[in-house]
């Protein structure tokens, strides 16, 4: 039986639009971004629909992929996925080129001409067969997964710095750890203040240098006689910066810039283990009925584990508070990251707590994260330094300001304001533009009170960048988020030259929803 050219023709067709229903269905169904790209790395015009949501963008046809994810990535990754791309076209082995996509950052914009921050994984298949050479390349978003990891490396951080400080308590005893924690907070102190002393002639930078060296090497020591690897390890790190710094010829102002990162990371930990420290301690009294021995029926001495409290200073008074933060509180960790960022920017502040004991367990986490970010954005950008703040006749003291309150619908308020300088819409448009978070297009349409909004937005940030590096800018963005999370909501306003307020809004628990307790309605009342 012959089959005649035409019907031949016909089945071909019908055969080819099969394929086609069949490849369209699995590219709308595709949860994954599916995109080809030939052997000049041109986007074919076929995509998953996924893959439009990934990029916001609706055609991908006659585009070189290269084009695709030069406004996503960084310089670094673009150069490096230009040579992989390369490589990958040329038919090299897969084991000789690595993929620089496989988890990397990206830009993603938004319709207000801002962008937002997420993270994506590529992976690139050569597909086999007859026909012009092709790769299809998928596409995934593995901003939860990455963010789930992080705070879960957090998590684990935390747990392995309470396991060290449990045994070391129980190999050197409290009232060694308490001494430890006293002379690495005075450390501290020491090397924060002659790292900011002035110098200008090499001897005054090489005895800057060996001072913070004598007093790294004494936490370190110490640290690794009380088995406390966190702490040496950091450190260590801090200690080979400044070995790195002594064996040059020369030294000056800008070669101890990048110090300040190595105490912060070292001063962090130290922070942690110390609020860690306080929160497992009772208060002095307690403490000494605690350790007393204890008795069964029979005569028999019970015998339970040490309890101490390391020994710290007394907050300076703060006027209108009326009470004094108990040790491993909440307010008690803020007052000493507010008294830090401060001595670390050469400025005076007060910080004035109120209600934090009111926060309930399944809001705790992220207030405290929300007032960390606040309280280092005012001191390290609202407040002035003190010689300002006295020229345009204000206290040499800046002023900072945290409440929560109960509201009466079963929901939270958290307020925070400082008397700083305020907010300049015309400077935050322009900031704005520059690091690439809005156009000026975009940026000229905006009043005032949208554009101070602006702040909150990722890579957002004053803080100059190294080129080719990440851009700063996660501070606010933070905040957003961790409110966005409970739900909740933030509310900004500033008076420039006076003051800048933030309102953050919490919903009610399940439990608040269903009937309010007394004594909400008793401190929303007030």
């Amino acid at each position: 039986m012959f089959i005649s050219a035409k019907r031949l023709e016909r089945e071909k067709r019908e055969l080819l639009g099969a394929s086609n229903r069949v490849t369209e269905a699995v590219l709308s169904c595709a949860e994954q971004g599916l995109l080809l790209i030939d052997a000049k790395g041109i986007l074919q015009p076929q995509v998953s629909r996924a893959t439009a949501t990934l990029f916001r963008r609706k055609t991908f046809g006659e585009i070189s992929f290269e084009s695709l994810i030069t406004p996503l990535v960084g310089v670094k990754t673009l150069a490096a996925a230009r040579t992989f791309l390369a490589a990958l076209l040329a038919d090299a082995p897969p084991e000789a080129i690595s993929n620089p996509l496989e988890h990397t950052d990206v830009r993603l914009p938004t319709a207000d001409g801002t962008f937002e921050a997420a993270h994506y994984s590529f992976s690139f298949h050569r597909l086999e067969g007859p026909g012009p050479r092709l790769w299809l390349v998928r596409v995934s978003d593995i901003t939860l997964r990455v963010q789930s990891a992080r705070e879960l490396d957090e998590l684990r951080s935390q747990l392995a710095l309470q396991a060290e400080i449990l045994r070391s308590v129980l190999h050197a005893g409290p009232t060694r750890f308490a001494a430890f924690l006293q002379r690495t907070d005075a450390s501290m102190k020491t090397i924060n203040n002659v790292i900011k002393k002035p110098a200008r002639a090499e001897d005054a930078f090489r005895a800057k240098l060996e001072e913070t060296l004598e007093e790294v090497d004494r936490v370190r020591r110490d640290a690794a006689a009380l088995k406390l690897g966190t702490i040496e390890a950091a450190a260590r790190v801090f200690e080979d910066s400044l070995h790195e710094l002594r064996s040059r010829n020369a030294l000056s102002g800008s070669d101890f810039l990048p110090l300040a990162v190595k105490l912060d990371q070292l001063y962090g930990q130290f922070v942690s283990m110390r609020a860690l420290t306080a929160s497992a301690g009772p208060a002095r009294a307690e403490a000494a009925q605690a350790n007393a021995p204890r008795m069964t029926a029979n005569g028999t001495q019970v015998i339970e584990a040490p309890k101490f409290t390391a020994e710290r200073a007394a907050p300076r008074p703060v006027p209108g508070a009326s009470r004094s933060a108990p040790a491993g509180s909440l307010e008690n960790t803020l007052r000493a990251l507010c008294e830090h960022v401060a001595q670390e920017h050469t400025k005076s502040v007060t910080l004035e707590c109120q209600g934090l004991q009111l926060v309930p367990p399944e809001y705790q986490a992220a207030i405290k994260n929300v007032a960390i970010q606040l309280i280092r954005n005012a001191v390290m950008h609202g407040i002035e330094p003190v010689a300002d703040r006295e020229s345009a006749r204000k206290p040499p003291q800046g002023s900072l300001r945290l409440e929560f309150k109960n509201l009466a619908d079963g929901g939270f308020e958290l307020l925070f304001e400082d008397d700083g300088r305020g907010l300049d819409p015309d400077q935050v448009r322009v900031v704005a533009i520059e690091r690439g978070v809005i156009t000026g297009e975009m940026a000229a349409r905006l009043r005032d009170r949208e554009a101070i909004k602006l702040i909150f937005k990722s890579g957002y940030s004053t803080l100059p960048n190294a080129p080719g590096e990440p851009a700063h800018g996660s501070g606010m963005s933070l905040v957003r988020r961790y409110v966005h999370e409970t739900g909740g909501k933030i509310a900004l306003a500033s008076l420039q030259g006076h003051e800048t307020r933030f309102k953050v809004s919490l919903p009610p628990l399940p439990s608040n929803a269903e009937a309010l307790p007394e004594a909400a309605q008793a401190q929303s009342a007030h």
